[in-house]
């Protein structure tokens, strides 16, 4: 049975959190008592914490954490990252690279702590402070195939202690910290596996006077001008082979009509491999498109894209 990446995430959380505190909260050794981190760290939210970690446990207490994932949404930051526009380079069981689309998503979560003990409070609060001059990532290995390290980001600590309660249930000490996961979802159906092209539409305002087929979200935007717009078309694509021997790389598909002997493409995004090159010839080898230059590549890295622009 597959198991979501978020889900992965959450469990991922969990036991963050546990080897985070367990010795200040007294959680115990989960070696020693396997089912420990199910009962001392649970995901649900503050309101009806206390009375579950009671029935998990079968008794009473004050010495626990609970966290609850209270949002997931598209992180529109980082769509531009070349992660994010590439995809990710994964082995796969024929040894054999494929690129994969990566999605970046925002997990946002908030952790509670309880404890009787207000210095052990104050410790924890500065625990989390100082936890971003640290190492603040998670590494989820996901499936045997994918290795994700998402980054943590914290936020302000918020007392949350139910002070009616204590004459009938006893002094207690209830502080919310928020954490963010800067996470990825991966895709590798066969469909959207491979990055093949991506194309692109600039737009110049100095040149083109009909700009009627233009969306422009700039509200600004001088449309009475006489020349608005000049388009230029930049296609991208994705390097899935490089042959130093050869002087050749290859990109995915036949995509042969795109190119001619004598153009000048760009490199881009490349371990070594960045800069402009001119064509000497273009072959078809196993349904893929292969490029011979004639300018010297140096690097075998698999990775980069080729630009090229049609004005």
């Amino acid at each position: 049975m597959s198991t979501s990446f978020i889900k992965s995430y959450d469990d991922a959380m969990k036991t963050l959190l546990f080897a985070k505190w367990q010795s200040k909260l007294e959680f115990g050794d989960a070696l020693e008592i396997p089912d420990k981190i199910n009962k001392s760290v649970i995901q649900m939210h503050k309101d009806v914490a206390l009375r579950t970690i009671s029935e998990k446990r079968g008794y009473d207490s004050l010495e626990f954490m609970n966290f609850y994932r209270v949002g997931v949404s598209p992180s529109w930051e980082r769509q531009r990252t070349p992660l994010a526009r590439k995809g990710l380079i994964v082995p796969m069981a024929n040894g054999l690279p494929r690129r994969v689309k990566a999605q970046p998503i925002d997990i946002r979560y908030n952790a509670w702590f309880w404890t009787k003990d207000l210095d052990k409070a104050y410790q924890i609060i500065e625990d989390y402070i100082m936890w971003q001059h640290e190492t603040p990532t998670l590494e989820i290995v996901y499936n045997d195939l994918y290795t994700l390290q998402p980054w943590l980001h914290f936020g302000e600590v918020i007392d949350e202690s139910t002070v009616p309660n204590e004459y009938n249930k006893g002094r207690y000490f209830v502080y919310r910290m928020p954490i963010k996961l800067d996470a990825w979802v991966l895709k590798s159906d066969d469909d959207i596996g491979i990055i093949n092209k991506i194309q692109m539409t600039l737009y110049d305002k100095d040149y083109v006077t009909d700009y009627s087929s233009i969306i422009v979200e700039d509200s600004s935007q001088d449309v009475e001008l006489e020349q608005k717009l000049k388009m230029e078309e930049i296609l991208m694509y994705g390097i899935s082979a490089v042959d130093l021997i050869d002087n050749t790389i290859t990109i995915p598909d036949d995509r042969s009509d795109d190119f001619e002997v004598g153009e000048t493409i760009f490199i881009e995004e490349s371990t070594s491999n960045d800069g402009s090159y001119t064509i000497f010839s273009i072959s078809i080898v196993d349904d893929d498109t292969e490029i011979k230059l004639i300018e010297d590549l140096v690097d075998e890295t698999v990775d980069g894209d080729i630009k090229k622009v049609e004005v």
